[in-house]
């Protein structure tokens, strides 16, 4: 029996309701065993690098991290699994971002980069000319990328006998304010893919996620969202029903 390791880095009693019922309905294949770990701490890259120790010491094959804001298709670890049968490293899902995306200042635009050019030492968003960062979207091919969050990836578990600890450090930005950059996440991608490491990382554009999100209703949404009415058709991508 093969091990996968669920890390959900969330450690917040009140977590999402819907993501809760929708991990329950997981399956996998037959021949692994899976165990959903809560990873604790103080700030996102402690809870990511909590949940990687208890997945070590359970001796998982393979390790998985998937938001507690998320809604995936059940068959997800199995999909994933079968991209890492393929020869790929670690296997990425399309998330949309909650806000303003960094690279092409479009919000909820998609969370997944492919490097043209050298891969470079640093992480290479903060900054970066942006003719050197290529969005995958949905709509695009599955294809190999570079950068993404930890939002829903599935890895190799040995990766991280190639990595240095801690795996996963925060960055601070120099404002007077102790505020973080978010970047804790890709940058952890980014080192996986990036040289000596060089894992090879698959962006399947076939599983698509919903991200949900918290927001503030004024009058101006009986416009924005005439798709409710009817007015406009409603995809079945969006329908929570499919997810819990």
């Amino acid at each position: 029996m093969k091990k996968t390791a669920v890390i959900v880095p969330w450690d917040t009693a009140f977590i999402w309701t819907a993501p809760a019922f929708n991990m329950m309905n997981w399956v996998w294949p037959e021949d692994h065993e899976l165990r959903f770990i809560m990873g604790v701490g103080w700030c996102p890259a402690a809870r990511h690098n909590d949940g990687v120790a208890k997945a070590q010491e359970w001796r998982a094959d393979y390790i998985m991290f998937n938001g507690a804001d998320h809604l995936c298709p059940f068959d997800i670890v199995s999909r994933m699994l079968l991209r890492i049968d393929e020869g790929w490293d670690i296997v990425q899902a399309v998330i949309p971002s909650r806000g303003i995306c960094s690279v092409s200042k479009i919000p909820f635009d998609t969370l997944s980069y492919k490097v043209v050019g050298p891969m470079k030492e640093t992480y290479p968003l903060l900054g970066a000319d942006p003719n050197s960062i290529q969005i995958i979207r949905g709509s695009d091919e599955p294809q190999q990328s570079h950068v993404c969050g930890t939002g829903d990836i599935l890895m190799k578990a040995e990766i991280f006998n190639k990595l240095d600890r801690p795996y996963f450090q925060e960055t601070v930005k120099n404002d007077g304010l102790l505020k973080r950059w978010a970047i804790m996440d890709s940058n952890f991608v980014y080192k996986c893919t990036s040289e000596p490491i060089s894992a090879k990382l698959f962006c399947d554009t076939s599983i698509k996620l919903m991200h949900l999100d918290v927001f503030a209703i004024d009058e101006t949404y009986q416009d924005r969202f005439k798709d409710k009415t009817g007015m406009i058709d409603w995809s079945p991508a969006k329908d929570m029903s499919k997810f819990v």
